[in-house]
């Protein structure tokens, strides 16, 4: 199993469970630093339930993303996963499913 936090720790306990609130948390916090970074603004400013499209982002910018939060977390996001999931909120829990 891949490690997903950014010090490698794993999203498993010793029985082998995942942690799907420890992992929802990481890729929330992911996506907030992301999105604040492409926004060029503070995280503060980056709302979790805010729709993507009400952040203003372009879909370069949505593109890019992926890739940071691929790179952060060591999980694959597609770009429609982030068009399926339309806010922070939204994607981190649809990505910290087993």
């Amino acid at each position: 199993m891949r490690p997903s936090h950014p010090d490698g720790r794993s999203d498993t306990d010793r029985n082998g469970h995942t942690d799907v609130r420890g992992r929802r948390a990481a890729l929330t916090d992911a996506a907030v630093a992301a999105i604040a970074e492409l926004l060029g603004v503070e995280p503060a400013a980056a709302s979790t339930g805010t729709p993507f499209a009400e952040l203003g982002p372009s879909s370069a910018q949505l593109a890019r993303l992926t890739a940071q939060l691929e790179d952060a977390m060591g999980v694959e996001v597609s770009l429609e996963a982030v068009y399926d999931h339309p806010d922070i909120e939204q994607l981190a829990a649809f990505l910290a499913m087993p």
